[in-house]
């Protein structure tokens, strides 16, 4: 824009007053001073003109990075922060309508925003179900992964209405926490099934051997077969390894017996 045009912009939103540079009242701001005549008084309304077009500018970049990004919501900060610049930015020059714009540009988006957390909310409902669904499943392996998978689902997925936030991740986090605590309680328990299972067999295992070297061939028989049919009554489940070992161990001090 050539500086008469300038100029004439600058008059007509703003004046010269005691070699101050004034803002004329627009919306519900009052005048203001923008600066100082610092050589004539047009050169510094010209100037204050130009300092607009630089906000009109900055103004107009932001709008087109809001235009061509897929997450317009990450804006919205930028696009109130620049609202507020057009009741102290010092400059001469149509404000109303650049604030008009943003406000435009902030409703927009705010209903993406809404728009997007509504979808969310969606999603995370059905993330919820399924979590729920597998809360009480006894299929561990499968189950862990699909609760893991859908926690990284969770945490992809973006936020809600603030009002809603604290309800929906107290359902996901008990659900996934639920089946976690259960699955915990299985193996602890199985372990100590397992332990009292090794045990019980390590202590026919051990009379066993302390009778390996009786002379009492009668009696020793007797209690032989009787921890015979008590190592079939232990039941439980211990790897297949350690089971090896521990029959092999058994039926050594038998048959170290039986040899005698």
């Amino acid at each position: 824009m050539e500086n008469n045009d300038l100029l004439e912009q600058a008059k007509k939103y703003g004046f010269v007053q005691d070699q101050q540079v004034w803002l004329k009242p627009f919306m519900n701001y009052p005048a203001r001073q923008v600066g100082d005549v610092k050589e004539s008084e047009d050169d510094s309304l010209v100037y204050f003109a130009k300092r607009f077009e630089m906000f009109q500018e900055k103004v107009n970049g932001l709008l087109e990075r809001i235009a061509t990004s897929e997450n317009k919501g990450s804006f919205l900060m930028k696009v109130l922060h620049m609202k507020e610049q057009v009741g102290n930015f010092d400059a001469l020059g149509d404000f109303e309508q650049v604030y008009h714009t943003l406000s435009k540009a902030e409703e927009e988006i705010n209903d993406t925003i809404k728009q997007n957390r509504e979808k969310n909310l969606s999603i995370k409902v059905s993330l919820i179900q399924e979590a729920e669904a597998h809360s009480e499943s006894i299929e561990w392996k499968e189950a862990t992964d699909k609760l893991k998978e859908l926690r990284t689902t969770w945490i992809k997925t973006g936020p809600v209405e603030k009002e809603l936030t604290d309800e929906i991740e107290e359902r996901f986090r008990n659900a996934v926490e639920n089946f976690f605590e259960r699955k915990k309680n299985f193996f602890e328990d199985k372990k100590r099934m397992q332990n009292r299972t090794y045990e019980r067999y390590r202590d026919l295992i051990n009379q066993s051997y302390a009778l390996q070297n009786s002379e009492d061939w009668e009696a020793t028989t007797a209690k032989l077969k009787q921890l015979q049919n008590q190592w079939k009554e232990v039941g439980g489940t211990l790897s297949r390894n350690a089971m090896t070992k521990m029959w092999g161990d058994f039926r050594k001090a038998h048959n170290h017996f039986l040899k005698g």
